[in-house]
């Protein structure tokens, strides 16, 4: 069996512990896009089901993104 060094004997934890994300500076996104991509899912389903045509699905489109806003 291998020795460890005594500076690493202290550290046994960090084998047992989760990776923790780093989510330092960056901004969670805003309700308003997280709106519009569900908008855009729901119109992309519709048009998967046959309800809605590719023209109907862009004008949609345009509207869903020009109402929300950059």
């Amino acid at each position: 069996m291998k020795r460890v060094a005594s500076s690493r004997r202290g550290n046994v934890d960090l084998l047992r512990r989760r990776p923790v994300l780093e989510t330092a500076g960056l901004d969670p996104p805003a309700p308003d896009a997280e709106r519009r991509v569900d908008q855009l899912r729901a119109l992309m389903r519709l048009v998967e089901r046959g309800v809605l045509s590719a023209e109907e699905f862009e004008r949609q489109e345009e509207r869903v993104l020009r109402r929300l806003g950059p």
